[in-house]
């Protein structure tokens, strides 16, 4: 049995009440956060390799991928395609996210 009286149980619980209320609507901000994060940039992403500060390479990223760490470019699905092909050796698909996979384009 508790020790509080009615009204304190209530207080305590209307205090509770209001702590959830905040935690929701806080997390709730949080999702809508990320997701307005998340689809701000659609399509692909190039991303410079550098290896003693001189280029090495790009890679072509999908735009959701957890790979990527210093984006350059958006591309649209064209762009990316045309920077893929154009020289093989120079540009590479992401092994992460496959764009390459998803743009048609047949494995090597």
């Amino acid at each position: 049995m508790s020790d509080l009286t009615l009204v304190e149980r209530l207080a305590k619980l209307r205090a509770l009440e209001v702590w959830l209320d905040w935690q929701l609507k806080d997390t709730r901000r949080k999702i809508t956060e990320l997701e307005h994060r998340t689809n701000a940039v659609t399509g692909y992403v190039t991303e410079q390799e550098r290896r003693a500060g001189k280029p090495v390479g790009v890679t072509i990223h999908r735009a959701g991928c957890p790979r990527i760490q210093q984006p350059v470019a958006v591309l649209d699905a064209t762009q990316a395609q045309y920077t893929l092909l154009k020289d093989a050796s120079f540009n590479h698909a992401c092994v992460h996210c496959r764009p390459d996979t998803a743009l048609g384009i047949p494995e090597k």
